[in-house]
């Protein structure tokens, strides 16, 4: 007869595996895809060489600018893009 203790171990156990099983496929893609980034070299700034206007806010009212570093953002963003501070 099993006890309650070992079947709570055959349970967790099961759990875990299953667990694994999942995660493994997950964990291989964000190799893959650090990979490829790393091979593309860093990321290129569309906003490079735009100027703010006088008040330090972006030529395109859709596009707001980050108080914190000054980096355009979506307009349906929260937080910044590069600096991760809330607009």
């Amino acid at each position: 007869m099993v006890t309650p203790g070992e079947m709570y171990v055959l349970v967790v156990t099961g759990l875990a595996f299953i667990a694994l099983a999942v995660a493994i496929p997950v964990l291989l893609r964000i190799v893959v895809d650090g990979r490829e980034r790393w091979r593309e070299g860093p990321p290129t700034h569309a906003d490079e060489g735009e100027t703010p206007d006088e008040d330090g806010q972006s030529a395109d009212p859709d596009r707001p600018r980050c108080p914190h570093c000054g980096t355009e953002n979506d307009a349906d963003f929260v937080y910044c893009r590069v600096c991760l501070e809330q607009l």
